[in-house]
């Protein structure tokens, strides 16, 4: 009689285990490692192994950390059987409801309230949204010319602001500079609307345009612009005149040298002075000038470098 009873009692406790370790399930909560705050974040919610058909609720929280007396967001999901028990669910944390500290990393708590379950996570927070790229055509401007988006003078005094909403990605725009400004670097910047404290900074500079007040022209000899391996000299004529027309009265600063490939290499030796009178000058390379093996040098180029200065010490350099 008392073995029958132990027998009944043995198979009861086999069937309870076995009903226990059926209604196991595993539930999953999957975020990014970094949350930008402002910015809509994918938060992946699962439950595993699960047998019923019932579907499940779920309710995903981000707290301040570590307190987590304020929730800065929340959002609830149905996990149903057709899906697999499976849900991406968006989460944005609003940049007005959260406080920012600058040069401290801040966390927040990321919470999965599942029915009898509760996941929590630690995550950094990002305030920053994204990046800003700002880039101009060319990096000196003159007064009156066209510039591509705030406009800062060098002085920190901001003459021009815009709102965009960017589509694309790429705004792209003109800024015309009077004929007043304040001359040196002037700097483009931009912001996030949702992060004004943080700006991103584009430099370039406004400079005067000035003429040059003589232009300096070289002459190759007509009947023949080569140097050849028998050759003895070649005669570069100097031609400096003013803009208005006058003739420059000075001195030229040469030096010759060699173009092979892309090495550029002078010839010391060809260093040398010359007057300037009324317009016109002259210089030679001469043979001697040449150190290296000449017939190692067919095939190269010949460049002359001039520096003009003129009698009351203007330079111009060519």
């Amino acid at each position: 009689m008392g073995s029958i009873r132990r027998m009944h009692w043995f198979q009861l406790w086999l069937m309870t285990l076995k009903l226990f370790f059926s209604t196991v399930f595993r539930f999953v909560m999957s975020a990014p490692n970094l949350l930008r705050v402002g910015i809509q974040e994918n938060i992946f919610i699962e439950i595993q192994e699960k047998a019923s058909q019932e579907d499940v609720n779920v309710t995903i929280s981000a707290m301040n950390h570590p307190t987590k007396s304020t929730t800065f967001a929340s959002t609830s999901v149905t996990l149903t059987k057709q899906r697999n028990f499976q849900e991406l669910v968006k989460l944005v944390i609003p940049a007005e409801n959260s406080i920012r500290q600058r040069d401290v990393k801040q966390y927040v708590t990321l919470q999965a309230q599942f029915p009898g379950q509760l996941l929590e996570k630690v995550v950094l927070v990002s305030f920053q949204s994204g990046y800003i790229f700002i880039q101009t055509d060319k990096p000196i401007y003159t007064p009156s010319s066209k510039h591509t988006c705030l406009f800062q003078t060098p002085g920190g005094v901001v003459i021009d602001f815009k709102t965009i909403s960017l589509r694309s990605g790429i705004y792209s725009g003109n800024y015309v500079l009077g004929n007043i400004v304040s001359f040196g670097n002037w700097k483009v910047v931009a912001k996030f609307h949702s992060h004004a404290a943080e700006s991103f900074t584009a430099e370039f500079e406004v400079k005067e345009y000035v003429l040059p007040s003589f232009e300096v022209k070289l002459l190759p000899p007509p009947e023949s612009p080569f140097f050849y391996v028998d050759s003895k000299e070649l005669k570069i004529t100097i031609k400096a005149t003013y803009v208005f027309g006058k003739e420059v009265d000075g001195s030229a600063y040469v030096v010759f040298g060699r173009i092979s490939g892309d090495e550029k290499k002078s010839f010391p030796n060809s260093l040398q002075r010359v007057p300037i009178q009324s317009g016109d000058g002259e210089v030679k390379l001469l043979r001697e000038h040449i150190t290296e093996n000449i017939d190692e040098l067919v095939g190269s180029s010949i460049y002359v470098s001039v520096s003009v200065l003129t009698e009351s010490g203007k330079r111009h350099c060519i």
